[in-house]
């Protein structure tokens, strides 16, 4: 196994963990969000900062299909990577990562 393919795994494995945050990242933002916007409502809130926050709210969901589908790609990638070089990591600390990040990821989209 080659540096360079190890490297790749590495990387490919790094991309999944980072969008795994971001998309929870996000889908907590939006609940804050509607949350917000639901006391606003409740609190009977100048309509002005209600559509504000719903702008924002808009803007948050708008968000999660974009992050999802990246999220999906990079684990489509990663998964790949494991499958072409699977055989030859055997024992890494780099396959050891990327299986872990699979095994984080994939229930996501099951």
């Amino acid at each position: 196994m080659s540096e360079a393919d190890k490297k790749a795994t590495k990387v490919k494995s790094g991309v999944v963990k980072r969008l795994a945050k971001e998309l929870a990242m996000y889908e907590q933002e939006v609940a804050a969000e509607q949350a917000k916007v639901q006391r606003l409502k409740d609190s009977g809130a100048d309509p002005h900062d209600i559509k504000y926050a719903e702008n924002i709210l808009a803007e948050s969901s708008a968000m999660l299909p974009d992050t999802r589908q990246r999220l999906e790609d990079a684990l489509r990638e990663l998964q790949g990577l494991l499958e072409e070089f699977g055989g030859s990591l055997a024992g890494s600390e780099e396959l050891a990562q990327a299986e872990e990040q699979v095994a984080a990821v994939q229930p996501l989209f099951a």
